[in-house]
Protein backbone atom coordinates (compact mmCIF):
# COMPACT_ATOMS: atom_id res chain seq x y z
CA UNK A 1 0.00 0.00 0.00
CA UNK A 2 1.00 3.62 -0.49
CA UNK A 3 2.20 5.58 2.52
CA UNK A 4 -0.79 6.81 4.57
CA UNK A 5 -1.38 10.57 4.36
CA UNK A 6 -1.22 11.91 7.90
CA UNK A 7 -1.52 15.46 9.21
CA UNK A 8 2.21 15.49 9.96
CA UNK A 9 3.00 14.62 6.33
CA UNK A 10 0.24 16.79 4.82
CA UNK A 11 1.97 19.11 2.33
CA UNK A 12 -1.04 21.37 1.72
CA UNK A 13 0.15 24.13 4.07
CA UNK A 14 3.74 24.26 2.73
CA UNK A 15 4.95 26.70 0.07
CA UNK A 16 4.99 24.99 -3.34
CA UNK A 17 8.20 23.65 -4.84
CA UNK A 18 6.51 24.04 -8.24
CA UNK A 19 4.14 26.78 -9.30
CA UNK A 20 2.77 26.89 -12.85
CA UNK A 21 0.55 29.88 -13.64
CA UNK A 22 -1.40 30.41 -16.88
CA UNK A 23 1.21 28.60 -19.00
CA UNK A 24 0.62 28.42 -22.74
CA UNK A 25 2.72 26.80 -25.46
CA UNK A 26 2.04 27.44 -29.14
CA UNK A 27 4.13 26.11 -32.02
CA UNK A 28 3.99 28.48 -34.98
CA UNK A 29 4.55 27.47 -38.60
CA UNK A 30 3.50 28.48 -42.09
CA UNK A 31 0.77 25.87 -41.94
CA UNK A 32 -0.72 27.51 -38.86
CA UNK A 33 -0.44 27.46 -35.09
CA UNK A 34 -0.47 24.30 -32.99
CA UNK A 35 -1.46 24.80 -29.36
CA UNK A 36 0.26 22.26 -27.11
CA UNK A 37 -0.68 23.75 -23.70
CA UNK A 38 -3.29 26.33 -22.86
CA UNK A 39 -3.89 28.20 -19.60
CA UNK A 40 -2.30 25.53 -17.39
CA UNK A 41 -2.25 26.13 -13.62
CA UNK A 42 -0.57 23.58 -11.36
CA UNK A 43 1.25 23.37 -8.02
CA UNK A 44 3.32 20.71 -6.29
CA UNK A 45 4.29 21.02 -2.63
CA UNK A 46 7.06 19.34 -0.59
CA UNK A 47 6.27 15.70 0.09
CA UNK A 48 3.43 15.67 -2.46
CA UNK A 49 3.05 13.45 -5.53
CA UNK A 50 1.00 14.83 -8.41
CA UNK A 51 0.20 12.65 -11.43
CA UNK A 52 -0.58 13.93 -14.92
CA UNK A 53 -2.98 11.61 -16.76
CA UNK A 54 -4.03 12.00 -20.36
CA UNK A 55 -4.13 10.37 -23.79
CA UNK A 56 -1.24 10.51 -26.26
CA UNK A 57 -0.79 14.02 -27.61
CA UNK A 58 -2.65 15.62 -24.71
CA UNK A 59 0.29 17.91 -23.82
CA UNK A 60 1.71 16.14 -20.75
CA UNK A 61 5.31 15.77 -21.94
CA UNK A 62 5.32 19.28 -23.44
CA UNK A 63 4.31 20.66 -20.05
CA UNK A 64 6.98 18.60 -18.30
CA UNK A 65 9.66 19.86 -20.70
CA UNK A 66 8.66 23.47 -20.02
CA UNK A 67 8.86 22.90 -16.27
CA UNK A 68 12.31 21.32 -16.75
CA UNK A 69 13.50 24.35 -18.74
CA UNK A 70 13.90 22.38 -21.97
CA UNK A 71 11.16 24.38 -23.72
CA UNK A 72 10.22 28.04 -23.26
CA UNK A 73 6.53 28.70 -22.65
CA UNK A 74 4.85 31.08 -25.08
CA UNK A 75 3.39 32.85 -22.07
CA UNK A 76 2.83 32.29 -18.37
CA UNK A 77 5.07 31.74 -15.38
CA UNK A 78 6.91 28.69 -14.01
CA UNK A 79 8.67 28.79 -10.64
CA UNK A 80 10.72 25.99 -9.08
CA UNK A 81 11.47 26.54 -5.40
CA UNK A 82 10.38 30.16 -5.88
CA UNK A 83 12.86 30.71 -8.76
CA UNK A 84 11.52 31.81 -12.15
CA UNK A 85 12.49 29.16 -14.73
CA UNK A 86 12.42 31.59 -17.67
CA UNK A 87 14.35 34.45 -16.04
CA UNK A 88 16.81 32.38 -14.00
CA UNK A 89 16.95 28.92 -15.65
CA UNK A 90 20.33 27.87 -14.24
CA UNK A 91 19.31 28.62 -10.65
CA UNK A 92 15.93 26.94 -11.14
CA UNK A 93 17.44 23.81 -12.70
CA UNK A 94 19.66 23.33 -9.65
CA UNK A 95 16.46 22.69 -7.69
CA UNK A 96 15.05 19.89 -9.84
CA UNK A 97 15.94 16.54 -11.37
CA UNK A 98 14.38 14.95 -14.45
CA UNK A 99 14.06 11.32 -15.52
CA UNK A 100 12.79 11.25 -19.13
CA UNK A 101 10.81 8.31 -20.48
CA UNK A 102 13.52 7.40 -22.99
CA UNK A 103 16.50 7.22 -20.67
CA UNK A 104 18.98 4.44 -19.98
CA UNK A 105 21.82 4.35 -17.43
CA UNK A 106 25.40 3.69 -18.53
CA UNK A 107 25.49 -0.06 -19.05
CA UNK A 108 29.27 -0.46 -18.74
CA UNK A 109 29.47 0.88 -15.15
CA UNK A 110 28.70 -0.87 -11.92
CA UNK A 111 25.77 0.49 -9.92
CA UNK A 112 28.11 2.10 -7.40
CA UNK A 113 30.30 3.67 -10.11
CA UNK A 114 27.25 5.01 -11.92
CA UNK A 115 25.71 6.69 -8.87
CA UNK A 116 29.04 8.06 -7.63
CA UNK A 117 29.96 9.47 -11.06
CA UNK A 118 26.72 11.41 -11.43
CA UNK A 119 26.78 12.59 -7.81
CA UNK A 120 30.15 14.21 -8.54
CA UNK A 121 28.73 15.78 -11.71
CA UNK A 122 25.88 17.23 -9.65
CA UNK A 123 28.31 19.01 -7.33
CA UNK A 124 28.73 16.61 -4.42
CA UNK A 125 32.24 17.24 -2.95
CA UNK A 126 34.89 14.59 -3.55
CA UNK A 127 35.51 14.45 0.19
CA UNK A 128 32.88 12.13 1.63
CA UNK A 129 31.62 10.97 -1.80
CA UNK A 130 31.85 7.28 -0.83
CA UNK A 131 29.66 7.80 2.25
CA UNK A 132 27.24 9.91 0.17
CA UNK A 133 27.03 7.14 -2.45
CA UNK A 134 26.44 4.54 0.26
CA UNK A 135 23.46 6.52 1.55
CA UNK A 136 21.97 6.86 -1.94
CA UNK A 137 22.30 3.13 -2.58
CA UNK A 138 20.65 2.37 0.75
CA UNK A 139 17.78 4.85 0.15
CA UNK A 140 17.00 3.28 -3.22
CA UNK A 141 17.44 -0.37 -2.22
CA UNK A 142 20.48 -0.84 -4.46
CA UNK A 143 23.10 -1.78 -1.85
CA UNK A 144 22.97 -5.52 -2.73
CA UNK A 145 23.70 -4.64 -6.37
CA UNK A 146 26.48 -2.09 -5.84
CA UNK A 147 29.11 -4.19 -7.63
CA UNK A 148 26.80 -5.41 -10.39
CA UNK A 149 27.20 -4.05 -13.91
CA UNK A 150 24.16 -2.01 -14.93
CA UNK A 151 23.79 -4.11 -18.10
CA UNK A 152 23.07 -7.14 -15.90
CA UNK A 153 20.17 -5.48 -14.05
CA UNK A 154 16.47 -5.96 -14.72
CA UNK A 155 14.41 -3.09 -16.10
CA UNK A 156 13.02 -2.26 -12.68
CA UNK A 157 16.47 -2.07 -11.07
CA UNK A 158 17.72 0.14 -13.90
CA UNK A 159 14.88 2.57 -13.14
CA UNK A 160 16.04 2.52 -9.52
CA UNK A 161 19.55 3.48 -10.65
CA UNK A 162 18.11 6.45 -12.56
CA UNK A 163 16.14 7.52 -9.49
CA UNK A 164 19.31 7.25 -7.37
CA UNK A 165 21.08 9.51 -9.87
CA UNK A 166 18.21 12.01 -9.69
CA UNK A 167 18.39 12.00 -5.89
CA UNK A 168 22.16 12.61 -6.02
CA UNK A 169 21.63 16.35 -6.43
CA UNK A 170 22.16 17.92 -2.98
CA UNK A 171 19.90 20.90 -3.85
CA UNK A 172 16.95 19.07 -5.44
CA UNK A 173 13.45 19.99 -4.31
CA UNK A 174 11.42 18.74 -7.29
CA UNK A 175 11.58 15.43 -9.16
CA UNK A 176 10.04 15.14 -12.64
CA UNK A 177 9.24 11.63 -13.88
CA UNK A 178 8.01 11.02 -17.44
CA UNK A 179 6.33 7.60 -17.64
CA UNK A 180 8.57 6.15 -14.88
CA UNK A 181 7.55 2.49 -15.31
CA UNK A 182 7.00 2.17 -19.06
CA UNK A 183 8.38 -1.14 -20.30
CA UNK A 184 8.80 -2.54 -16.78
CA UNK A 185 7.15 -5.83 -15.81
CA UNK A 186 4.28 -5.69 -13.27
CA UNK A 187 6.32 -7.00 -10.32
CA UNK A 188 9.15 -4.53 -10.92
CA UNK A 189 6.61 -1.74 -11.45
CA UNK A 190 5.28 -2.27 -7.93
CA UNK A 191 8.81 -2.11 -6.58
CA UNK A 192 9.44 1.23 -8.34
CA UNK A 193 6.11 2.54 -7.02
CA UNK A 194 7.15 1.74 -3.46
CA UNK A 195 10.44 3.56 -3.95
CA UNK A 196 8.72 6.65 -5.39
CA UNK A 197 6.08 6.60 -2.66
CA UNK A 198 8.79 6.51 0.02
CA UNK A 199 10.34 9.74 -1.30
CA UNK A 200 7.47 11.84 0.08
CA UNK A 201 8.92 11.37 3.57
CA UNK A 202 12.03 13.21 2.35
CA UNK A 203 9.89 16.26 1.50
CA UNK A 204 10.61 15.96 -2.22
CA UNK A 205 7.86 17.22 -4.51
CA UNK A 206 7.16 14.80 -7.37
CA UNK A 207 5.37 15.42 -10.66
CA UNK A 208 4.94 12.38 -12.88
CA UNK A 209 3.22 11.60 -16.16
CA UNK A 210 1.74 8.16 -16.64
CA UNK A 211 -0.57 6.14 -18.88
CA UNK A 212 -1.25 3.67 -16.06
CA UNK A 213 -4.42 4.62 -14.19
CA UNK A 214 -3.45 2.19 -11.42
CA UNK A 215 -0.10 3.98 -11.05
CA UNK A 216 -1.79 7.33 -10.49
CA UNK A 217 -4.31 5.75 -8.12
CA UNK A 218 -1.54 4.11 -6.05
CA UNK A 219 0.90 7.02 -5.87
CA UNK A 220 -0.79 10.36 -6.29
CA UNK A 221 -1.97 12.77 -3.63
CA UNK A 222 -3.55 14.69 -6.49
CA UNK A 223 -4.32 13.86 -10.11
CA UNK A 224 -4.51 16.33 -13.01
CA UNK A 225 -6.23 15.03 -16.15
CA UNK A 226 -4.89 16.66 -19.30
CA UNK A 227 -6.69 16.69 -22.66
CA UNK A 228 -6.26 18.98 -25.62
CA UNK A 229 -3.47 20.84 -23.83
CA UNK A 230 -5.71 21.83 -20.91
CA UNK A 231 -6.16 20.49 -17.42
CA UNK A 232 -9.80 19.42 -17.54
CA UNK A 233 -9.99 18.11 -13.96
CA UNK A 234 -7.73 18.26 -10.93
CA UNK A 235 -7.98 17.00 -7.35
CA UNK A 236 -7.58 13.94 -5.16
CA UNK A 237 -8.62 10.58 -6.57
CA UNK A 238 -11.84 10.79 -4.55
CA UNK A 239 -12.54 14.30 -5.86
CA UNK A 240 -11.98 13.16 -9.45
CA UNK A 241 -14.35 10.22 -8.93
CA UNK A 242 -16.94 12.56 -7.41
CA UNK A 243 -17.28 14.27 -10.80
CA UNK A 244 -19.33 11.26 -11.87
CA UNK A 245 -23.10 11.54 -11.30
CA UNK A 246 -23.29 7.86 -10.35
CA UNK A 247 -21.56 5.83 -7.64
CA UNK A 248 -21.23 2.33 -9.07
CA UNK A 249 -20.85 0.15 -12.12
CA UNK A 250 -21.85 -3.29 -13.34
CA UNK A 251 -19.19 -4.78 -15.62
CA UNK A 252 -20.19 -7.44 -18.13
CA UNK A 253 -17.62 -9.55 -19.99
CA UNK A 254 -17.85 -11.95 -22.92
CA UNK A 255 -20.38 -9.96 -24.93
CA UNK A 256 -19.76 -12.02 -28.08
CA UNK A 257 -20.62 -15.26 -26.26
CA UNK A 258 -24.00 -14.30 -24.82
CA UNK A 259 -26.87 -16.73 -25.16
CA UNK A 260 -30.16 -15.37 -26.54
CA UNK A 261 -31.53 -15.34 -22.99
CA UNK A 262 -28.40 -13.57 -21.70
CA UNK A 263 -28.64 -10.97 -24.46
CA UNK A 264 -32.30 -10.37 -23.63
CA UNK A 265 -31.62 -9.90 -19.91
CA UNK A 266 -28.67 -7.59 -20.59
CA UNK A 267 -30.80 -5.51 -22.99
CA UNK A 268 -33.43 -5.17 -20.28
CA UNK A 269 -30.77 -4.04 -17.80
CA UNK A 270 -29.48 -1.43 -20.27
CA UNK A 271 -32.92 0.13 -20.38
CA UNK A 272 -32.61 0.86 -16.66
CA UNK A 273 -28.91 1.72 -16.45
CA UNK A 274 -26.98 3.52 -19.22
CA UNK A 275 -23.78 2.19 -20.74
CA UNK A 276 -20.77 4.17 -19.51
CA UNK A 277 -18.06 2.26 -21.36
CA UNK A 278 -17.88 -0.38 -24.08
CA UNK A 279 -14.74 -1.87 -25.65
CA UNK A 280 -14.40 -5.27 -27.26
CA UNK A 281 -16.02 -7.88 -25.03
CA UNK A 282 -16.42 -5.56 -22.02
CA UNK A 283 -19.30 -3.28 -21.15
CA UNK A 284 -19.86 -1.15 -18.05
CA UNK A 285 -23.26 0.05 -16.91
CA UNK A 286 -23.66 3.07 -14.65
CA UNK A 287 -25.66 2.39 -11.49
CA UNK A 288 -26.59 4.84 -8.70
CA UNK A 289 -25.74 2.45 -5.85
CA UNK A 290 -23.64 -0.68 -6.53
CA UNK A 291 -24.71 -2.26 -3.23
CA UNK A 292 -28.46 -1.78 -3.59
CA UNK A 293 -30.57 -4.99 -3.23
CA UNK A 294 -32.00 -4.61 -6.74
CA UNK A 295 -28.49 -4.73 -8.22
CA UNK A 296 -27.82 -8.02 -6.44
CA UNK A 297 -31.06 -9.41 -7.89
CA UNK A 298 -30.10 -8.27 -11.41
CA UNK A 299 -26.69 -9.93 -11.09
CA UNK A 300 -28.35 -13.17 -10.00
CA UNK A 301 -30.67 -13.05 -13.05
CA UNK A 302 -27.71 -12.45 -15.35
CA UNK A 303 -25.80 -15.35 -13.76
CA UNK A 304 -28.79 -17.66 -14.36
CA UNK A 305 -28.49 -16.81 -18.06
CA UNK A 306 -24.75 -17.51 -18.07
CA UNK A 307 -23.67 -13.86 -18.19
CA UNK A 308 -20.37 -13.08 -16.42
CA UNK A 309 -20.90 -9.81 -14.52
CA UNK A 310 -19.41 -8.06 -11.51
CA UNK A 311 -20.33 -4.98 -9.50
CA UNK A 312 -18.30 -2.37 -7.66
CA UNK A 313 -17.85 1.34 -6.93
CA UNK A 314 -16.71 3.69 -9.67
CA UNK A 315 -12.98 3.90 -10.25
CA UNK A 316 -10.53 6.59 -11.29
CA UNK A 317 -10.54 4.93 -14.71
CA UNK A 318 -14.33 5.43 -15.03
CA UNK A 319 -13.95 9.14 -14.28
CA UNK A 320 -10.93 9.48 -16.58
CA UNK A 321 -12.72 7.89 -19.54
CA UNK A 322 -15.83 10.01 -19.01
CA UNK A 323 -13.79 13.22 -18.75
CA UNK A 324 -11.54 12.54 -21.73
CA UNK A 325 -14.49 11.47 -23.87
CA UNK A 326 -16.22 14.76 -23.03
CA UNK A 327 -19.16 13.10 -21.28
CA UNK A 328 -18.80 15.30 -18.20
CA UNK A 329 -19.18 19.04 -18.61
CA UNK A 330 -17.59 21.73 -16.44
CA UNK A 331 -15.43 19.26 -14.51
CA UNK A 332 -12.41 21.53 -14.13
Amino acid sequence: MATPRTEASDPSSAAPVLSVRDVNKTYRSRRGDTVANRSVDLTVRPGEIVALLGPNGAGKTTLLRQIAGQLLPTSGRIEVGGVDMVRHPLRAKELLSVIPQECEPKLSLTVEEHVRFFALLKGVPTKGIHEYTDRLLERTGLTPYRSTLVRELSGGLRRRVLIAVALASPTMQLLLLDEPTTGVDPEARRSVWQLIDGLRAQRIGILLTTHYIEEADYLADRVAIVNGGRIIAEGTVDEIRDHLPYRGRVEVRGLDHLSPEGRQRLDALQLRYPVGFRAGNVERLRVPDPFAPEIARELARLAEAGVVASVGPVSLEDAYLALVDGKLEGAA
